[in-house]
């Protein structure tokens, strides 16, 4: 399977969990940023970050060009069982932008501190629950492979594997961590019947 193919197949669950999880009744913390859509620019996002900095990760692009954005924050009043879901978050390539403005804008002093540009991809699972963590999830740049380590994840693995192991749990891999949660995870992620919407 391709990059492409494996980021539109992603899209496509998210698209369908957002909308189960809705009708769930599930209250998400940000409606209008669950899953909005490509932003309009998001071609003119990625080559401004590539132009000032490097190469950004195929896997990014595709995600960025395909999907857009996602943010599954929020709760379900009667699912327990979770202090920390770590609901699946990627941001848009504005917000790239938005810290592209920062870096350049005290580029020097960063780099002597050893803090490149990163791309962030989202909050670490503590600020999804608005309580203070760590490092937010992000890919460096220049790219060093299509699909990219995601840095300061606690799975240590891939963009797109991180994806793929969050919507195997509904949106929320951090209930892989809590034995005896109520979430309908199976219910969430059964495979669509024919004709099912």
């Amino acid at each position: 399977m391709t990059l492409e193919h494996r980021i539109k197949t992603i899209g496509d669950a998210i698209q369908l969990l957002a909308r189960r999880l809705s009708s769930q009744g599930f209250v998400f913390d940000r409606p209008d940023d669950v899953f909005p859509g490509p932003e309009s620019n998001a071609a003119q996002s990625i080559a401004r970050v590539e132009r000032e900095v490097g190469k950004v990760p195929l896997s990014i692009k595709l995600f960025w060009q395909f999907v857009g954005s996602v943010d599954f924050c929020g709760f379900h009043p009667e699912w327990h069982g979770c202090d920390s879901p770590d609901a699946l978050v990627v941001f848009p390539p504005s917000i790239a932008i938005h810290e592209l403005e920062e870096f350049l804008s005290d580029k020097e002093e960063r780099l002597r501190h050893a803090f490149p540009y990163l791309i962030p991809i989202g909050p670490d699972d503590l600020h999804k629950m608005n309580v203070s963590g760590g490092m937010w999830y992000n890919v460096s740049v220049p790219a060093v492979a299509d699909d990219p380590p995601l840095n300061d994840e606690w799975h240590q693995t891939t963009f797109v594997a991180y994806l793929e192991e969050a919507v195997r749990w509904a949106g929320f891999p951090g209930l892989c961590n809590c034995e005896g949660h109520s979430w309908p995870v199976e219910e969430l992620t059964m495979v669509i019947r024919s004709g099912e919407s």
